[in-house]
């Protein structure tokens, strides 16, 4: 029993030490430095796509050096899928004046096309996106319930479902001389709030609108071979009641006749 005081008693001396140790040489709090990658979970692999969103300066998207297996070295995008949700606004085209600026600016991937938006799921606020002039084939807007416009003309897209966009009033997706498919159909039931159609330059011979009672600024379907499969007669029939409230707004009509 003795020997177990004395060892306790020993014990404590050090503890004791250690303590005086600490308030002698750590007066002052040393703040413990945080991981800036942490969150920053979703590596994005168009590069394209993600030093727009860096030089556009996007929270929660951030550019890193990392180091491969080899050795060697590589600039990868990365983005925080619990602060990019806030972001309303994308607007990614890659027409000559935005490649001429992203050039001006240094960015290494101005000229390239952006061909993946893989990671655009997490921008579950997003209202506005623009991704004109772009080489995306495939687009999945699943993620992004809050869409209230879209444009994305000249892109190679073969196929668009907009159910999960129930807010949408504008959409512009003038088909691309390039693309392996135009679009030949879209379901726009789910999209009530629809104000502004512009689907030129696909292969349209009909389209149910019957109920986008909202349509009022423009529907253009120039372009389109119609039924008499002829893309120079503006043919495809759309609600009577649709095409005189777009009519009287002075909006625009376009490659459509009254049914």
């Amino acid at each position: 029993m003795k020997w177990m005081n004395r060892t306790w008693g020993v014990g404590a001396l050090i503890a004791m030490g250690l303590v005086w140790g600490c308030a002698k040489t750590d007066d002052v709090e040393i703040p413990i430095p945080t991981d800036p990658n942490a969150g920053y979970t979703f590596q994005i692999p168009d590069r394209a796509f993600g030093e727009y969103l860096v030089f556009l300066g996007v929270p929660g998207v951030q550019e890193r050096v990392d180091t491969l297996t080899t050795g060697a070295t590589q600039t990868n995008y990365y983005l925080n899928p619990e602060l990019v949700d806030a972001v309303n606004s994308l607007q990614l085209s890659k027409t000559s004046a935005n490649v001429s600026a992203l050039e001006a600016a240094g960015v290494a991937t101005a000229a390239q096309k952006i061909m993946d938006l893989s990671g655009i799921e997490f921008f579950s606020g997003l209202d506005t996106l623009v991704v004109t002039s772009n080489d995306l084939v495939n687009l999945d807007l699943s993620g992004n319930p809050e869409l209230v416009e879209l444009s994305m003309n000249f892109c190679k897209v073969e196929a668009l479902d907009l159910s999960g966009c129930p807010n949408l009033r504008k959409l512009r997706f003038r088909g691309s001389a390039q693309a392996a498919a135009l679009l030949s159909e879209l379901d726009l039931s789910n999209n009530l709030e629809l104000r502004h159609l512009h689907l030129r330059s696909h292969q349209f011979t009909a389209i149910d609108l019957s109920l986008n009672s909202a349509l009022i600024e423009e529907i253009d379907l120039s372009d389109n071979p119609g039924p008499d499969g002829n893309n120079a007669t503006g043919d495809i029939a759309i609600p009577a009641s649709i095409y005189n409230q777009v009519q009287a707004a002075g909006g625009i009509l376009l490659g459509v006749i009254p049914e």
